[in-house]
């Protein structure tokens, strides 16, 4: 009785989008390292297909497994994992391109920021779940703002600026999903976005008048505006000393996002040399193993920040968007499921997870056509990496669970 519903129920376009995705990373991992001067890496798409397996059987057995099941301690639980591991990553982390980020066991390594992203999608859910709660009472935030706060402040710390502000949008998304109205969700925004503008000073100044305006306007309760000035105040003061704490590399690569050509052979060499490669593959590319900007070792980091940009110079426009048309289904298919989801836990899980992609697709290909800071954000799917992969398939198969069991409440 189990087998027809599973065949019936289950997400399909999702699970061809997952799967081709998957199978164009192989293909352009193997590209990208055929011709690397690096012999080490030239069977680095035999280490992805092992990976692989793995990542199916980890999302085939999280989708088996009723999503009802991660409810309740068993959330608290495996945030608890994701904790510990990320606390763990902080003393006995392997050391990598200037951050502390894996956890090495001989050949192996494992990322935990990107399986505490969804430890922490799971728990947002199970504290968002509750009908009754008033999401615009200051209280019923606090506790999934520390849930998303706390492994945020300890992914920053390794240094990891994109995967940190990954739980700080995947957070806003669900609260947006759960209810939260879109004015309370503008005043929970205005310190990200007072951070990002403090670099302009016109539009830091034209941003606390608008700021002003809706606080007037909106006529809140005291003691929320008194927060929200509050906070934007700490945040501003804060702000030049969080910039002097960041680390060289971070600094400069917000100063080369603002002015690659600044230092074209130096920290805008990567953006640069991006645009290059996608750029000159016009329509339809120079042809699978043909990328000159990859054969040539001009594009760095290229089976795994930038291969987006090796897609986009073998394949052209055509590859390159046929990619982000895949990812286009997948995310639209992730939230077809959290929309249909009867249950509101498992409405929340799917829309979380989905979350995940959309952050992760949205920064790094940004990041490569030059929309974007140059982060170190894996491309789901793609990008040469186990941690990544085996993550993104935990998601899949969460998505898919929920849109087998959509009837369930």
């Amino acid at each position: 009785m189990i087998a027809p519903r599973f065949s019936s129920d289950i997400d399909r376009p999702l699970l061809a989008a997952t799967l081709l995705l998957t199978l164009v990373g192989v293909a352009f991992v193997f590209s990208a390292t055929a011709m690397s001067s690096s012999a080490a890496e030239h069977g680095l798409y035999l280490r992805q297909l092992a990976w692989l397996v793995v990542a199916l059987s980890a999302g085939a057995v999280v989708a088996a497994v009723p999503y009802r099941v991660y409810e309740g301690k068993t959330a608290y639980l495996l945030y608890g994992i994701g904790l510990g591991l990320l606390v763990l990553t902080l003393f006995v982390g392997h050391v990598g391109l200037g951050a502390q980020r894996w956890l090495a066991w001989g050949p192996v390594r494992i990322q935990p920021s990107e399986l505490a992203k969804v430890a922490t999608v799971i728990l947002l859910a199970n504290q968002l779940s509750g009908r009754k709660q008033d999401l615009t009472e200051p209280k019923n935030l606090i506790r999934p703002i520390l849930t998303a706060g706390i492994p945020f402040l300890l992914v920053l710390k390794q240094p990891d600026l994109g995967t940190s502000v990954a739980f700080i949008a995947v957070l806003l998304t669900m609260l947006y999903w759960s209810g939260l109205p879109l004015l309370t969700l503008f005043f929970l925004v205005t310190p990200l976005v007072n951070v990002a503008l403090s670099f302009f000073l016109p539009a830091w100044l034209a941003f606390l008048g608008l700021l002003a305006v809706v606080l007037y306007r909106s006529r809140i309760r005291l003691l929320p505006l008194l927060l929200v000035v509050g906070v934007n105040l700490f945040v501003g003061i804060a702000t030049p000393q969080i910039w002097n704490h960041l680390q060289p590399y971070q600094k400069q690569r917000i100063a080369t996002f603002l002015d690659p050509g600044a230092d074209a052979y130096g920290a805008g060499y990567q953006i640069i040399q991006s645009k290059i490669a996608i750029g000159s593959g016009q329509v339809v590319g120079k042809g699978f193993l043909h990328g000159t900007q990859k054969g040539l070792a001009f594009l760095p980091e290229q089976h795994t920040d930038f291969i987006y940009s090796v897609v986009g110079e073998e394949t052209g426009f055509v590859g390159s968007g046929f990619v982000a048309l895949l990812y286009l289904l997948l995310i639209l298919r992730g939230i077809r499921v959290a929309h249909r989801a009867r249950n509101r836990f498992g409405g929340l899980l799917a829309v979380g997870m989905t979350s995940i992609f959309l952050y992760h697709v949205l920064v790094n290909i940004w990041m490569t056509v030059g929309l974007a800071p140059v982060t170190g954000l894996p491309l789901p799917l793609l990008s040469y990496g186990g941690s990544s992969l085996v993550a993104s398939f935990l998601q899949v198969g969460l998505i898919q669970n929920v849109a087998m069991r959509w009837r369930e409440y």
